[in-house]
């Protein structure tokens, strides 16, 4: 008896094991337009965010992270594809919204078993055919343009049929209080219900928060005071990055209550530089800001960790790029990458800190094809069509991008120039656009 008892207990515990997926959860946290000072472990120093700091302490803050553009929708475009050049390269192109024929994030996650869930901003096509739940998401609450009020505003955003209402799987809805705190109780919801009802199947969350993105507009009376700042709007854009850090705290703590955080990636990163005379925002000690080709546009915070196979503590001088998230998602989910991906599989280089990526060239093109720019090495390259002016600089000297070295090193701005030629000569054209948005 001893002994048939004692194989049945072994053969529970194998179905226990059995039923534990395997593949990691996945939650991708992106904010929209943070200054990329404006973290704790960024070394910001007028207000704190500890929660979003503690993803890289836990895992890998990387100081050379890039987007694949400078503005809210072709920076998601890529993201989610893990391609770029695919003629998606302004908040204009979202009227036409993303090429149905290109594979999501979500897509291939869900050819891995995944349950999918997005929550908040989407601003890839406002259109039905576009919606989130036809893109490989089987749920949806945010918004389907770019940006809108922190409050219902039924006058305004939550117009009747106004693309910038909260909606939830297709049907536009009511919600109290503040934006960022209802995003936040709505992420909490998906895994409160995924984890009781689906237990041995993982889950990915795009959890795309609205802030710290105008409207300029934080709780009452959570203004940070007394910043040492000329900007009228810090105070109020502090007290939204707070709430934002709260918010995300919130949710890690979820994972951790419910024993997920071990086997949980997070990644956390910005869609683009802060737009620092709108919002307050601040990017030092980089030259630009939103909807340019400077650092200050396309060098954004990037902070992933994954306690059970990562180890923490890392600072990585690595260029990466948010191309590079969907061939890591793919590895770690044990699935085939969608074809013709622009960006790398991480997960070699995150697990042996003693790795070190290869260089290679990342491609950045603006507004209609008049800004380029091209980093390779140390060196990136820029150049404005428009006022027919190049510029060089080695980011390993000069991060603030104050040293124009086309005179000095011509051969090297040529060279730069033809590999980007050379790659421009291979993409598509973005098609024409009727109105924009962000």
């Amino acid at each position: 008896m001893k002994r048939i008892t004692s194989t049945l207990l072994v053969g529970m515990l194998c179905l226990s094991v059995v039923a534990k997926p395997s593949q990691p959860n996945i939650l991708l946290i992106l904010a929209d337009d943070l200054g990329y000072a404006d973290l704790s472990i960024h070394g910001c120093t007028q207000f704190k965010t500890p929660n979003i700091d503690s993803i890289g302490q836990g895992g890998v803050r990387f100081k050379q992270g890039y987007v694949s553009n400078s503005v809210c929708a072709p920076s998601r475009a890529g993201l989610l594809t893990g391609r770029t050049g695919i003629g998606f390269e302004g908040n204009a192109d979202a009227v036409n919204g993303l090429d149905l024929s290109l594979e999501t994030m979500a897509d291939t996650l869900k050819r891995a078993g995944y349950g999918t869930s997005c929550i908040g901003k989407w601003h890839l096509g406002a259109q039905d055919t576009h919606y989130p739940t036809q893109r490989g998401f089987d749920y949806f609450c945010g918004l389907r343009e770019g940006s809108r009020t922190y409050f219902y505003d039924e006058s305004n955003s939550d117009s009747p049929g106004n693309p910038h209402g909260i909606e939830l799987n297709g049907k536009q809805i009511k919600f109290e209080g503040y934006l960022t705190d209802f995003l936040t109780d709505q992420a909490i919801g998906v895994i409160d219900r995924h984890t009781a009802s689906m237990p041995d199947k993982p889950f990915f969350m795009y959890l795309s928060y609205t802030a710290p993105h105008g409207p300029m507009q934080c709780k009452p009376g959570t203004e940070i005071q007394n910043l040492s700042t000329k900007s009228e709007k810090r105070p109020v854009y502090a007290a939204m990055v707070v709430s934002l850090d709260e918010g995300i705290g919130r949710v890690l703590q979820t994972l951790e209550d419910k024993g997920l955080k071990e086997n949980t990636l997070v990644v956390f990163l910005s869609d683009n530089g802060g737009p620092t005379y709108k919002n307050g925002s601040s990017n030092w000690p980089l030259k630009g800001k939103k909807g340019s080709t400077d650092e200050g546009g396309l060098r954004v915070p990037f902070l992933l960790q994954w306690p059970e196979k990562i180890p923490a503590g890392q600072i990585r001088d690595d260029m990466v790029i948010s191309l590079d998230l969907l061939p890591t998602f793919s590895s770690v989910a044990g699935v085939e990458p969608p074809e013709k991906m622009s960006g790398l599989n991480l997960m070699p280089y995150l697990t042996n800190p003693q790795n070190a990526l290869a260089d290679r060239g990342f491609f950045w093109r603006r507004a209609g094809m008049k800004n380029c720019a091209l980093r390779s090495g140390d060196y990136k390259w820029i150049e404005n069509r428009n006022k027919g002016e190049q510029y060089l600089y080695n980011l390993k000297d000069d991060i603030s991008e104050k040293n124009n070295l086309v005179t000095e090193f011509p051969e090297v701005a040529e060279r730069m120039r033809s590999e980007y030629v050379k790659w421009e000569s291979t993409i598509p054209d973005p098609p024409p656009v009727e109105s924009s948005s962000e």
